[in-house]
């Protein structure tokens, strides 16, 4: 786990806690589930969004070059901001992946 005072600790930590191939299987499903809930005390969620947020928009001062791949260990995507788009995709399906332009 990261350092929780590091820069993106949350994000990572729940990358780790959620996705991590050790723990996918059992946990991603909550992830997206607790992605889609409305509940404005879950600050450990509105963390997570806000700091993957900035990761997409390519704010990445503090974040190790290898942390992502570390904390998920993904290997269905070429790079972070691949994982990070789909991932986006799949916890806010109605919301643009910040960073990207729309293609309308």
């Amino acid at each position: 786990m990261t350092d929780k005072t590091a820069p993106f600790a949350t994000l990572l930590n729940m990358l780790d806690a959620y996705y991590h191939p050790e723990i996918r299987n059992d946990n991603y499903d909550a992830l997206v589930r607790r992605s889609q809930r409305d509940r404005p005390d879950d600050t450990k969620m509105a963390t997570f969004k806000a700091e993957l947020t900035q990761v997409l928009q390519g704010h990445r001062e503090g974040l190790p070059d290898d942390a992502i791949d570390v904390a998920t260990a993904y290997d269905d995507w070429d790079s972070d901001d691949e994982f990070l788009a789909w991932l986006w995709h799949e916890l806010y399906p109605d919301e643009a992946v910040p960073g990207q332009q729309s293609s309308e």
